[in-house]
């Protein structure tokens, strides 16, 4: 499958790459389709560029790479959506946000994705009780690890 984006221009990913969202992101209702693409080798961050409209790309990350303590507890019933047969199948991942001043970058805790790696499914969910807020900071926190959206990864 061939699609154009601003950012990257025409990208070829097989559909196998593709990964649908249950419902759409947060403020992005009719998006359901995206594709993770490596930001650069080693780099924690990735890109999940929308298939469906060309100007729609946010930057992911593994929300452990900077707060290894990071946890999501969700009901079973809430995901039922994504299929998921066991907990290792689920990537989650946190949207970015890069200001002019990137020392201050953020990510939404409270607001992450969960992805059913195998199935190639995805949901947005909000975590409506705990510590966790949208503009958590990236910088100053601990190194990095293996990032989990990487098998995901259409490049």
């Amino acid at each position: 499958m061939k699609f154009n984006t601003v950012r990257f221009g025409e990208i070829e990913v097989g559909e196998d790459k593709v990964i649908t969202m249950t419902e759409g992101l947060l403020g992005f209702p009719s998006l359901t389709r995206f594709i993770i693409l490596d930001h650069a080798p080693d780099s924690p961050f990735h890109y999940f560029q929308a298939v469906d409209d060309p100007e729609v790309t946010f930057i992911i990350i593994d929300p452990l790479c900077f707060k290894p303590d990071y946890k999501v507890a969700i009901a079973a019933s809430e995901l039922a959506d994504l299929k998921l047969e066991k907990a290792e199948d689920a990537v989650v991942c946190a949207i970015v946000t890069v200001p002019d001043d990137p020392n201050e970058m953020t990510a939404n805790l409270q607001g992450p994705l969960i992805i059913n790696a195998e199935k190639r499914l995805a949901r947005q969910v909000v975590l409506y009780e705990g510590p966790y807020t949208t503009k958590h900071k990236i910088f100053g926190a601990v190194p990095a690890q293996p990032q989990e959206a990487e098998k995901l990864s259409a490049a």
